[in-house]
């Protein structure tokens, strides 16, 4: 087993290394694009249908232009499964699934009008895999959709050249440019697609996260100032103003020294007086601290536990008698470990971040489990 493990650990590693698909991005733009991929998939089979029996005079075999359409209906049904948004991500396994059995159509389609082609414009091969890989765009990076786009380019020139060599008068150039041009420019536009996607969905949620970063950090404020007491955000409105005073005028009288002092008394006064010390053990149903290691926390820490606790207490789905704080040594730290039970609530996580944050603030290492049913927080220090 721990084999097994060591194995899988690099493969993990390199699957997380691997750049991201619009799709894995931003989910629910999956939504969009498997709609987009059923209307396309219906576009196809339509065009290959209708060109199929509408130029039936220049089809030879009849059975494989019939086996040709059904690959191409079954390479469409795949691709509508992969793209199911809810459970599903279209890997590059599930795409290059689809892509192989739309271009082995296209082959079959090709092969069924050998020595009997009159014109390769109405050919709905090169047509179909134009389709395909313009549907890559919001399932794969931008080079595969390249590579796939030389594959589809190598594979309608050899068929090309082959059905072209059964006429009489063929002309290599101009079937060449009718089949390829349509593949290369569909294809390329689908990798430009793909990289404008991406970049674009990046810079979004890089935007989202450095939002939410500055929301969390004027939650985790709020929180202390909740703890410390109200009087400090009345303190700072004068605090603030008082220094901005200070630094228009460039210069120190002697009233400004001693309204300084006073807002200096006042602040601690209003700190001191909201952090008396009040023993952890009276604040919480069960208390385990054999070694007295709470009484190695500084003032900060201490304040930090507190508030998280006294965030519990305040929720109606726990009770204080639920509620245990103990301390103990381990082998590179001291440690202490906050634990209650919680009454179904779901939302206990998102009201609790702020507070997890200040322990943050305060304790070297932080790590919490906060669920519906209970809430676990651990800290060293």
């Amino acid at each position: 087993m721990p084999n097994a493990s060591r194995k899988a650990a690099p493969s993990a590693r390199a699957a997380q290394a691997q750049p991201e698909t619009a799709q894995q991005i931003d989910p629910l733009s999956g939504i969009t694009a498997r709609i987009f991929v059923f209307v396309v998939g219906l576009v196809s089979v339509g065009t290959a249908f209708g060109l199929g029996f509408s130029n039936g005079n220049e089809v030879a075999i009849p059975a494989l232009q019939i086996a040709g359409i059904v690959v191409l209906v079954a390479a469409y049904v795949c691709f509508v499964w992969a793209a199911e948004p809810y459970r599903k991500r279209v890997t590059f396994g599930r795409y290059s699934l689809v892509f192989a059995l739309v271009a082995l159509a296209s082959v079959l389609d090709a092969l069924s009008q050998l020595c009997a082609d009159t014109a390769v414009r109405n050919d709905w091969g090169p047509i179909c895999l134009a389709l395909v890989l313009m549907l890559a765009g919001p399932y794969r990076h931008p080079l595969e959709i390249v590579g796939f786009t030389i594959i589809a380019l190598a594979l309608v020139s050899v068929t090309t050249v082959i059905v072209e060599a059964t006429r009489a008068a063929g002309s290599y150039f101009i079937s060449l440019s009718i089949v390829g041009t349509p593949i290369l420019a569909i294809g390329i536009g689908s990798a430009i697609y793909a990289g404008y996607l991406i970049s674009g969905l990046t810079a979004d949620r890089a935007a989202a996260a450095a939002a939410r970063d500055r929301r969390d950090q004027a939650d985790r404020r709020e929180a202390i100032e909740e703890f410390l007491g109200r009087d400090i955000r009345a303190l700072r409105s004068e605090v603030l103003p008082f220094f901005r005073e200070l630094k228009a005028q460039d210069a120190l009288t002697q009233a400004d020294i001693d309204k300084a002092a006073e807002l200096q008394t006042r602040l601690r006064a209003s700190i001191v007086s909201n952090l008396s010390i009040e023993p952890l053990e009276d604040v919480v149903g069960s208390f385990v601290d054999p070694d007295h290691l709470s009484r190695r926390l500084s003032e900060q820490q201490r304040a930090a536990v507190r508030a998280v606790i006294a965030f519990l207490v305040d929720q109606p789905s726990i009770n204080r008698r639920d509620i245990s704080l103990s301390f103990e040594t381990t082998d590179t730290a001291m440690c202490g470990t906050l634990h209650c039970i919680v009454a179904s609530d779901r939302g206990l996580a998102s009201r609790a971040a702020p507070f997890v944050g200040l322990l943050q603030f305060a304790f070297a290492g932080v790590t919490d489990e906060l669920t519906a049913d209970a809430a676990h927080l651990t800290f060293t220090f």
